[in-house]
């Protein structure tokens, strides 16, 4: 893959994480804005979720039968359309449809670069560019949920339909077809689950963001309700946590290819449960400042370190995979935060902590007799690396 190339897949990442995790933090503003209540307006987050974890099992079969490039160019333009309509929406109603099809266009950037990474790059630097690619989205989501301190809602998510315009241009010009046609079309996610490792890798992949997001989408909520904080601070640890995740998906791509994939990840998920079993003893929300690192660091570590050992899947479940890993994150994860408002109550936080934390240590813990030994691909079939 050439650099040109992968600047314009790492612009499209950009341009779809400015505002996902934005929205955790601006629920209160967006309630106040449309005078409804927070609780209310929180829907926003699994409405975008849930049909970005379906449309996403959809973009990446269709590469059989139509080119990489032809297929993004309509996605993008889907999502920036999308985007313009949900900044402008004048009622909460209007924002809940817009906000709808913003998650199912933008569910195609992540798998269908994924497949081009496992498709076009070589093995051994398959973990820095996952590690690029997502750690620039960290950069991306860092920069709006600052930005959420400071700029109205509105503003904040006209910003990535202006990206996504810039990205449509770049394609046209200078993005390869990409193509990957094959002769044949057909859906093969139960072949692809039927693969053992596979079934325990997007077993894994669903717990994880399932029990993430419960907590990740009721954050800004709980800092709201819990210590009555304005926008520019929750904004403001939303941040730190997000500078955290920046970091360490810059240097977890790179550490994966050292220490393995499953290390890392087994890591991310015990900082997490660190995180989740500190919230119990906080009663000052300035301590969040210095612990939410940990939240944000363990997130990056789990997701590059799962992604990476995704790319290395064998060619005849790797498309499929891409589909399956992008679809399991965001359906799980927007059910997630559906859990995580059943499990908090009304706004009693400790059980959703409790069960949040436990899971997310036995995850981490578990996590090598999960997935099992780590792979990589030779020759379409699974090897063993050795550390």
């Amino acid at each position: 893959m050439s650099k040109v190339n992968f600047s314009i897949f790492c612009l499209m990442f950009f341009a779809l994480s400015f505002g996902v995790s934005a929205m955790a933090a601006l629920v209160p503003s967006i309630a106040i804005d449309f005078g409804v209540s927070p609780l209310k307006a929180i829907n926003l987050t699994w409405l975008y979720m849930l049909p970005y974890g379906l449309g996403a099992l959809i973009w990446p079969t269709l590469t059989r039968v139509v080119k990489v490039k032809n297929l993004l160019l309509y996605t993008a333009g889907g999502f920036c359309f999308s985007a313009i309509l949900f900044g402008l929406s004048p009622s909460l109603n209007k924002a809940f449809i817009f906000r709808f099809f913003m998650g199912c266009f933008g569910c195609s950037f992540v798998p269908l670069a994924l497949i081009t990474v496992g498709k076009t790059v070589p093995a051994v630097k398959k973990g820095k560019y996952i590690g690029i690619l997502f750690g620039l989205s960290y950069v991306s989501t860092l920069i709006s949920v600052f930005l959420s301190g400071f700029f109205s809602w509105r503003i904040i998510y006209l910003i990535p339909a202006l990206l996504s315009a810039a990205a449509i241009i770049l394609i046209i010009l200078h993005l390869n077809d990409f193509d990957f046609r094959s002769q044949k079309f057909s859906l093969s996610y139960l072949g692809t689950l039927r693969d053992k490792q596979a079934l325990k890798f997007f077993t894994v992949i669903a717990l994880a963001s399932f029990f993430y997001h419960s907590l990740q989408q009721r954050l800004g909520l709980y800092l709201s309700i819990n210590y009555n904080l304005p926008q520019i601070i929750i904004s403001s640890i939303f941040t730190v946590s997000i500078l955290s995740a920046t970091i360490f998906e810059f240097t977890g791509g790179f550490l994966s290819q050292k220490v393995g994939n499953i290390k890392i990840t087994r890591l991310g998920f015990i900082l997490m449960s660190i995180f989740v079993f500190f919230l119990f003893f906080i009663n000052n929300y300035r301590v969040l400042f210095l612990v939410i690192g940990l939240w944000g660091a363990g997130w990056a570590f789990t997701h590059v370190g799962l992604s990476t050992h995704l790319t290395h899947f064998p060619e005849n479940i790797l498309r499929d995979s891409a589909g399956l890993n992008s679809s399991l994150r965001f359906s799980f994860g927007g059910l997630g935060a559906l859990a995580g408002g059943l499990l908090a109550g009304s706004g009693n936080f400790a059980f959703l902590f409790a069960v949040v934390g436990i899971s997310l240590f036995c995850l981490g813990f578990f996590l090598k007799k999960a997935i099992g030994q780590e792979y990589t691909q030779e020759g379409g079939k699974y090897v063993r690396v050795k550390r």
